[in-house]
């Protein structure tokens, strides 16, 4: 059978199952995943063998399904995520293991038509469903149950780490079980060894045998799901050989011991069980801790709020701060939600919110959103709303799912896996058959040692832990990345689009001149009381050009009309702020305010050049990458920005609508666009890497691939030095699993190493490319 992939849409390329290419202009769809198919039922023969062995699961009625209470409305609105756009309901797979367990929940539409999408987490052993409205939210969850993992619906706000918390519990008591019976056979059987024999042998023989019992009925019983999974739905995984070994193991020792002849296996099986599940635990906590994104946890882990209620106040964690709780933020803590701001006014970092280093200055009423930094000691707030129901809660939560997205980095490591587990597998029973033989005893020790010790764990598991710990390093430079698969894509890049606006420039307005060139401290308060509630970028940077302003008491009608200006009433008198379209130069931005109807002041402002921008194009130039610029700004102020930075006139493009960046963009191949995630959306979902440097983070990632959270374009060499690390840290992690694997299956093969050296030698791997994985992206 061929190993199942994945389905995917990618680029403009088609791939089916099976990662084969294909034309995307074909009208017919595959009879079972839904590809182009050229005309034909099936795209590929993967397909139509996987057509006649997955088949839909029965409906169950709610007396007969043990999940029935889930189809009543309360529970359908409790688990119900209505903010994320491609899934409806998650769940929590307990069991999940391994890339097979991936490829098998992936499948759930092919089990349950009201499914109309199935997308797993590794890294947070979640199962995130599209389900159709009419659909049984309590069948999907049957599907997840009988495919062998116990599902636990999620609500958007509750904790993972919770489950956690459960599951590993129940694994350790199957390691303690084990360890406890493997220790205790061990003194049983060591006196055999050392010549005891008769009927002392024997009943010594006999306890091993009850010891054993709690291991085969208990300890191992999640290795029988997973074997059981393969055999049904024909996929390999590594729980078959495990439990096929241990199955062997236990049969033959029993088989000797009932005719009192032959060597007993009781000690080496139990023995590598135990280890075993100590490594599959050990390979569970590096995937809870590295490879689950949990982007909120590297914001707010450490911090500490101070909630008031009245003149008491008390000091309260992150995950605790609730609706309607009154904060005070300290200077440089980071609000842990949506808050309304009490303070009179207050400066903020919203780097992370607009990738702009400019702080912004906020008025009292004014909306302060998650995430962004308080730069002002002692700003009371009220939480409007948790970070789970704030906008950067919601986009974290849908990053956090598509994040492991599979790379063909991935699907490679995990076809290999698939391959390999087949090929050991294969090479353990004919060596077992040949040898047994010569001495039967001796066939099976290292056929269980080649099977044991060649697990290819490790070989799955490394690149997603790689792609994982990129994500984190990632965020940790400044680069919110959508997906792992950018990582990849990034290094094909040769042309390099810039917008203008916010990429090469600053981005945000400052005050550059007025006229008359002094305004009055009345005038500064009339201004500033009428642009109190805005959030125009003038508005800002009125803000920040005249802090200590006094502004008049009461402002009466006032009136924002976008793309115009702002009018209001005070003392009696009509002001105006309304936008200017004459300046003193082509690349600043006029207003002027009215007082009844008369002009008191006329105000400018000036978008900078970066300070990095001319050195950062210069280093991209002779990195060997063609850079272009893209504005619909005037061509006379991109031609001034474009000489500045070093880009050639004939790849300076001005006065251009976002339809038309788009059209030059489809002009070039391996292409990367960096602007405003807002204006620039068709060029940036158009480009092969779109990154957005400014503008709204959740609305920029729903159509570019990469946010920079802090200015400049330095983070994009941070992203390109990192693409690279990458890749060499999987590339180096793969040849350590092959090298490992071949080397270990030989000496296994030849007797050097026994199933009990093997059950300890396995895990070294895993620890190898865990270390090699935080070493290369330290």
């Amino acid at each position: 059978m061929m190993p199942i992939i994945f389905t995917r849409k990618e680029r403009g390329h088609i791939f089916c199952i099976n990662g084969a290419i294909m034309d995307p202009k074909s009208l017919q769809v595959c009879a079972y995943c839904g590809t182009s198919t050229q005309e034909a039922r099936y795209c590929c023969n993967a397909c139509e063998i996987l057509d006649q062995q997955v088949r839909p699961l029965p409906v169950l009625s709610e007396q007969e399904n043990t999940y029935g209470y889930l189809d009543k409305d309360e529970f359908r609105r409790l688990y119900l995520h209505p903010q994320q756009e491609d899934f409806n309901y998650l769940f929590f797979a307990e069991g999940l293991h391994c890339s097979s367990c991936v490829h098998l929940l992936e499948k759930l539409p092919q089990f349950y038509e009201g499914i109309a999408n199935a997308r797993v987490n590794f890294g947070q052993s979640t199962v995130a469903v599209q389900l159709a409205p009419e659909a049984s939210l309590a069948q999907a969850a049957h599907v997840i149950a009988e495919l062998g993992y116990k599902p636990t619906p999620l609500a958007a706000q509750d904790n993972l780490a919770e489950r956690y918390k459960k599951e590993n519990r129940a694994f350790l008591m199957r390691i303690a079980v084990a360890g406890f019976c493997a220790g205790n056979t061990m003194l049983f059987v060591i006196p055999v060894y050392a010549g005891l024999a008769g009927t002392w042998a024997t009943v010594f023989n006999w306890i091993s045998f009850a010891l054993f019992l709690p291991i085969l009925f208990f300890s191992a019983v999640p290795f029988y799901r997973g074997a059981w999974n393969s055999l049904k739905y024909k996929v390999i995984n590594v729980d078959l050989p495990i439990a096929i070994a241990m199955l062997s193991g236990f049969a033959l020792s029993t088989y000797n011991l009932i005719r009192d002849d032959g060597a007993i296996y009781y000690d080496s099986t139990a023995s590598f069980m135990f280890f075993i599940l100590s490594a599959r635990y050990l390979l569970k906590r590096v995937q809870q801790n590295y490879l689950s994104p949990s982007r909120m946890k590297s914001f707010f882990q450490t911090e500490k709020y101070l909630r008031l209620n009245g003149e008491e106040s008390q000091t309260i964690p992150w995950s605790s701060v609730k609706t309607g709780d009154v904060l005070k933020i300290h200077q440089n803590q980071t609000l842990p939600a949506d808050c309304e701001l009490i303070s009179d006014q207050a400066t903020l970092d919203m780097s992370l919110f607009n990738g702009e280093s400019l702080p912004k200055v906020f008025s009292s009423g004014m909306i302060l959103f998650a995430g962004t930094r308080s730069l002002d000691h002692n700003v009371l707030v009220r939480v409007e709303r948790s970070f789970a129901q704030s906008k950067l809660g919601l986009l974290f939560a849908q990053l956090d799912q598509g994040a492991l997205q599979k790379s063909q980095f991935i699907a490679l490591t995990d076809k290999l896996a698939q391959k390999l587990i087949m090929v050991v597998f294969s090479i353990a029973i004919l060596f077992f058959l040949i040898y047994m033989n010569v001495n039967t005893t001796e066939a099976f020790n290292r056929s269980l040692a080649l099977i044991v010790l060649a697990c290819p764990c490790a070989l799955a598991f490394g690149s997603p832990l790689t792609f994982g710990l990129a994500l984190k390093k990632a965020q940790k430079n400044g680069v919110l990345l959508k997906d792992a698969t950018t990582l990849e894509r990034i290094l094909k890049v040769k042309n390099i689009f810039f917008d203008k606006t916010g990429t090469l420039t600053e981005g945000s307005l400052s005050l550059s001149h007025s006229e008359p060139p002094v305004i009055s401290s009345r005038t500064q308060g009339i201004i500033l009381s009428l642009e109190a509630a805005s959030y125009h970028p003038i508005a800002f940077a009125l803000r920040h050009a005249w802090p200590s302003a006094q502004r008049p008491d009461k402002v009466e009608s006032i009136q924002e009309i976008l793309g115009h200006g702002v009018r209001g009433r005070i003392d009696g008198k009509n002001y105006e702020i309304r936008h200017l379209s004459e300046s003193t130069h082509e690349d600043e931005t006029a207003i002027e305010v009215l007082e009844d109807g008369k002009s008191l002041c006329r105000l400018y402002f000036l978008d900078a050049l970066r300070e990095d921008s001319p050195s950062a194009v210069t280093r991209l130039q002779k990195q060997g990458y063609h850079c272009h610029l893209l504005s619909g700004d005037k061509k006379s102020r991109v031609h001034q920005a474009a000489l500045a930075c070093g880009i050639s006139r004939d790849n300076a493009h001005g006065e251009l609508f976002p339809e038309d960046k788009k059209e030059i963009l489809a002009l070039y191949k391996d292409t990367c666009m960096i602007g405003d995630g807002a204006n620039d959306s068709l060029s940036l979902q158009a480009a092969d890497v779109g990154i957005a440097v400014k503008g709204s983070v959740d609305l920029s990632l729903n159509s570019a691939d990469v946010y920079f959270t802090r200015g400049g374009l330095a983070p994009l060499f941070d992203l390109f030095n990192l693409a690279h690390q990458t890749r060499q840290v999987l590339i180096r992690n793969l040849s350590i699993s092959l090298i490992y694997n071949s080397i270990g299956g030989i000496l296994a093969l030849t007797g050097f190493i026994n199933p009990m050296m093997a059950a300890i030698l396995m895990p070294i791997s895993s620890i190898i490319i865990i270390l090699s994985s935080l070493w290369g992206l330290r």
